[in-house]
């Protein structure tokens, strides 16, 4: 299949799914958002990772490549 000569029917179809979709989906129940208040946090720290590992030299970088 000769996709450049095709690309305007795959688009418009793609289009017209969207389209359709978007349509049956409209009567879905909306999502609920919930207050700032209301929300807990339930592991507030933050993980940080520490790297320890010598730099490496010219040579050693040298002889990487």
């Amino acid at each position: 299949m000769n996709i450049r000569k095709n690309f305007e029917a795959i688009f418009l179809t793609a289009a017209a799914l969207g389209l359709v979709a978007s349509y049956a989906t409209a009567a879905a129940r909306p999502v609920e958002i919930l207050q700032a208040s209301s929300a807990v946090m339930v592991d507030s720290t933050v993980h940080v990772v520490v790297v320890k590992a010598p730099r490496l030299s010219v040579a050693e970088k040298a002889g990487l490549q």
